[in-house]
C-alpha cells in the first residue's frame, strides 16, 4: 500500500515539476522580446534625462561664463573710472557733495534771504521817503519789486538744487556700496560653479556612455539569460521525465535499484 502511495505521488510530483518546466522554457522565450524592449525602453528614457541634463549644464555653463565676463569688464571699467580706488572715488565725491556743494548752497540760501529781507526794509524805506514832499525818489517800486521776486524764484531754485544734491549723495552712498566692493569673491564663486558644472558634464557624459554600452549589450544578455534558464529547465525536465519512468516501474512491481543490488558474476 506504502509503495502504491509513494509511486503515485512520485509521478503526480514528476509530472507537475515536467510540466511547469516546460512552461518556464516557452515563458523565458515568450517574454524574451517584451522584456528587451522594456528595458531598452526604460534605457531610453534615462538616456533622455541625461542628454536634458547634459543641455542645461551647457547652458549654465554658457550663462556663467557670460556672467563672469560681465563681472570682469565691469571691475576693469570701475577700476579705470576710480583709478584702481572706487571706495575712495565715491567717497571723495560725496564729501564734496555733503561738505563742499550742500553746504555752499545753504550759506547761498541763507545770504539769499538776508539780501530779500534787505530789499524788503528797503522798498518800505523808500516808500515811505517818496511820501515826503521835498524828495524826489527817482527808484522804481517795480524794480525793487522785481528783484524781490527773483530772490524768490532764486531761492526756490537753490532749494531744488539742494534736494538734487542730497538725493545725488544718497545715491552715491547706494553706489559706494554696490560697486565698491571687491569683485574677487564673486569671480571665485563663478568660476567654482564653472568648475563644478564642468565635474557634472563629465560624470553626465560618462553616465551616457554606460547606458550606450547597456543599450547595445542588454538584448546579448537578455538572450543569453532566456538560454541559459531553457539549458536549465530542459535539464531539470529531463530528470523529471525520469523520474515518472522510474514510478511508473515501480508501480508496475519493478525494483528500479536491483540492477544497483545485482552482483557481478
Amino acid at each position: 500500500m506504502m509503495r502504491k502511495i509513494f509511486t503515485s505521488a512520485l509521478i503526480v510530483v514528476s509530472s507537475t515539476l515536467l510540466i511547469l518546466s516546460i512552461i518556464g522554457m516557452v515563458l523565458a522565450w515568450v517574454y524574451n522580446e517584451p522584456l528587451t524592449r522594456n528595458v531598452l525602453g526604460k534605457l531610453e528614457e534615462v538616456d533622455s534625462e541625461l542628454e536634458q541634463a547634459e543641455v542645461t549644464l551647457r547652458t549654465s555653463k554658457t550663462e556663467l561664463e557670460r556672467t563672469l565676463r560681465i563681472v570682469n569688464a565691469t571691475e576693469e571699467a570701475l577700476n579705470k573710472f576710480t583709478l584702481n580706488d572706487p571706495q575712495g572715488f565715491f567717497e571723495d565725491v560725496q564729501s564734496t557733495l555733503d561738505e563742499g556743494l550742500v553746504t555752499e548752497l545753504e550759506t547761498a540760501s541763507t545770504r539769499l534771504v538776508s539780501a530779500r529781507d534787505t530789499l524788503e526794509k528797503l522798498r518800505v524805506t523808500l516808500f515811505g521817503l517818496s511820501l515826503v514832499p521835498f524828495l524826489q525818489i527817482n527808484v522804481s517800486d517795480q524794480i525793487l519789486t522785481d528783484l524781490i521776486d527773483s530772490a524768490d524764484t532764486l531761492q526756490t531754485r537753490i532749494a531744488d538744487v539742494s534736494d538734487l544734491a542730497e538725493q545725488a549723495s544718497t545715491f552715491l552712498d547706494d553706489a559706494s556700496f554696490l560697486l565698491g566692493g571687491d569683485f574677487s569673491e564673486t569671480r571665485d564663486s563663478l568660476e567654482y560653479f564653472l568648475g563644478e558644472i564642468g565635474i557634472y558634464q563629465q560624470k553626465v557624459a560618462g553616465w551616457r556612455k554606460q547606458i550606450a554600452e547597456l543599450t547595445e549589450s542588454m538584448p546579448t544578455w537578455i538572450d543569453n539569460a532566456s538560454l541559459s534558464l531553457t539549458i536549465g529547465l530542459l535539464w531539470f525536465a529531463f530528470s523529471q521525465f525520469g523520474l515518472i519512468l522510474h514510478g511508473m516501474a515501480m508501480k508496475r512491481g519493478q525494483d528500479p535499484l536491483a540492477v544497483l543490488r545485482t552482483k557481478p558474476e
